[in-house]
């Protein structure tokens, strides 16, 4: 059962989760309470190229990810750092649990809850 599980999580992770990348810009200028508009004009960049970046469409230049590094106070790698963050765990723990026969014993919850686990762990 675990091997499946595996390869549901691999399934739900390819199709569903956007890259990471694009999940950090959009999360940085949330938590500044931004709009991509707003954004665009600090940075002088079009509208549509944040919500491309956002989208997971285009990527940003290098010369784009150094101004959205400094503009943000982070790094180049924090911005490509591909580990998963704790929101998008929860998210595809909660797709996957929804895939889950509901007749598992008590041991394969365990193993399946420590597989889960061990992503959070690796975060830190």
């Amino acid at each position: 059962m675990l091997s499946k599980v595996k390869k549901e999580v691999e399934t739900v992770t390819q199709h569903e989760k956007k890259p990471v990348l694009s999940l950090k810009i959009a999360a940085l200028r949330n938590e500044r309470n931004l709009t991509q508009k707003e954004l665009a004009e600090a940075l002088h960049f079009s509208k549509q190229e944040i919500s491309n970046w956002e989208t997971g469409l285009k990527k940003p230049r290098i010369g784009a990810m150094y101004r959205l590094a400094d503009y943000f106070n982070v790094t180049i790698s924090e911005l490509l750092d591909e580990r998963l963050d704790a929101d998008q765990i929860e998210r595809t723990a909660r797709i996957l649990a929804s895939h889950l026969p509901s007749d598992l014993s008590d041991e394969e919850l365990a193993q399946i809850t420590d597989y889960i686990d061990s992503f959070k762990h690796e975060k830190a």
